[in-house]
């Protein structure tokens, strides 16, 4: 029977930094997933859609080009050409990874629990004395009326299209639904969002999700808010969704229909009960430290709930691995400073809290809010939309929070969220040289 010191499941981002942390503290590993490594991120998330919105933006900018003096020919996009770029990305990408399995036990199939420290691979049984569960998470289905009939995609199709459908209605508003919506559109697509809330963006700031919702509108995409996905049919060639609004009915046609409504963790077929671990429809229950009820298995990722992010997960995955391993000194998780990004162009981009948060736990709260078009660089490149708004709390106007519209936001949200990981102050900030003239000038100036 083959004995490990940390079994890890699930080979995504999470689980990818995990095999590489245990390793380099000397851990005997083993990594398992159902088919291939990288995860959602990898093949369905991330890099194929970050892929897709700057084909897109290419696309954009040759249609802006002739403002500039620049005159272009009719673009036609070869969808199957634009497959072929994401796949290739695809595929550098995982070949970069590889060195995160340097020194780990790879091996592939459905794996359960036995016990807490026995489980099962392809009829195999074996021993750890740690197991992490990265399992990860995938897209929900609604239980809508002709919906399996008539068909759909979701993150995990859409980036196999060989043809650029006419029209599509994407369902959800979230950040994959406007990454979706806004790239296809500007592929030549007909878009239309259906949203069950009363905003896209929800857990953005308002007025963020109303610049991004503005851009949007401009660009041709249709938004209809307030209105739920309740059944799926055709009309002759056309997939038709019917969505209800209020006490009305209301009917879209389009040529595919793709589902962005939101995750599910990946629990089923582990046996958890065998080893006796909790858990809900929401995902793994874990503590602080990312343990769960059986103390030498944790979880990380998607599976746990709460942040869906690649980056938490890869933070998540260096706390669990040393608190299973190196247990003296153990560590909490620590969320106070969670960025995070959606890739709209121009991007939409947060840190903290926002200012309705921040008025429920602070007596004193301030908001700075900066232009986008007073950067000098953002006038340069004509990328004017958007502004800065700083959440300050107390009398040392502490940055609280931090949200962003404008051009490259969630490069620029690195330098708030470590201002903010480490208490440092406005002083700070204005005292480092920035170089001018670039887009993080503007966090100096809003400061200022």
């Amino acid at each position: 029977m083959a004995k490990y010191d940390m079994a890890i499941i699930g080979g995504g981002s999470g689980g990818l930094t995990a095999a590489r942390v245990a390793t380099a503290l000397g851990a005997n590993v083993l990594l398992v997933d159902k088919e291939r490594l990288g995860g959602d991120c990898l093949n369905y998330g991330c890099v194929p859609s970050k892929s897709l919105i700057h084909v897109a933006r290419i696309v954009q900018k040759a249609r802006e080009s002739a403002s500039l003096g620049l005159m272009t020919t009719n673009l036609s996009v070869n969808m199957a050409k634009v497959s072929e770029y994401v796949q290739g990305v695809i595929g550098r990408v995982a070949e970069g990874e590889k060195v995160y399995t340097e020194g780990v036990t790879v091996k592939f199939g459905q794996i359960t629990f036995k016990s807490a420290t026995e489980l099962v691979l392809n009829g195999e049984i074996f021993t750890s004395r740690n197991t992490l569960i990265a399992t990860g998470s995938r897209p929900v289905m609604p239980r809508v009326e002709g919906l399996e009939e008539v068909g759909y995609l979701t993150n995990e199709s859409v980036f196999d299209l060989m043809n650029l459908p006419s029209s599509i209605v994407i369902v959800g508003g979230g950040p994959v639904g406007v990454e979706l919506s806004q790239a296809f559109e500007r592929l030549g697509a007909k878009v239309t969002i259906i949203q069950e809330q009363e905003r896209i963006l929800p857990r953005e700031d308002p007025e963020v999700s109303e610049a991004v919702a503005r851009v949007l509108s401009s660009e041709g995409i249709d938004i209809v808010t307030n209105a739920r996905f309740v059944k799926a049919g055709r009309s002759g060639n056309k997939k038709v969704v019917t969505a209800r609004q209020g006490d009305q009915l209301l009917n879209f046609e389009a040529d595919e229909i793709v589902l962005a409504v939101g995750r599910q963790p990946n629990i089923e077929g582990l046996n958890l009960e065998a080893a006796g671990i909790k858990y809900d429809k929401n995902g793994i229950k874990v503590d602080d430290y990312l343990q769960t009820s059986a103390s030498n298995i944790l979880a990380i990722g998607d599976v746990i709930g709460g942040y869906l992010f690649t980056h938490v997960a890869v933070y998540q995955a260096g706390v669990a691995v040393r608190n299973a391993l190196v247990p003296v000194g153990k560590k909490k998780v620590d969320y106070r400073v969670v960025p995070w990004c959606t890739f709209t162009d121009p991007e939409a981009a947060r840190v903290g809290l926002t200012p309705e948060d921040a008025e429920k736990q602070y007596k004193q709260v301030r908001i700075v809010k900066f232009p986008w078009a007073e950067i000098d660089r953002a006038q340069a490149e004509n990328e004017t939309t958007g502004f800065i708004k700083l959440v300050l709390a107390g009398k040392k106007d502490e940055i609280v929070g931090a949200h962003m519209v404008g051009a490259r936001a969630g490069e620029m949200l690195g330098e708030i969220a470590l201002a903010m990981q480490h208490n440092l102050t406005l002083n700070d900030i204005l005292g480092t040289i920035h170089v001018y003239p670039t887009m993080n000038t503007g966090i100096q100036q809003a400061v200022f």
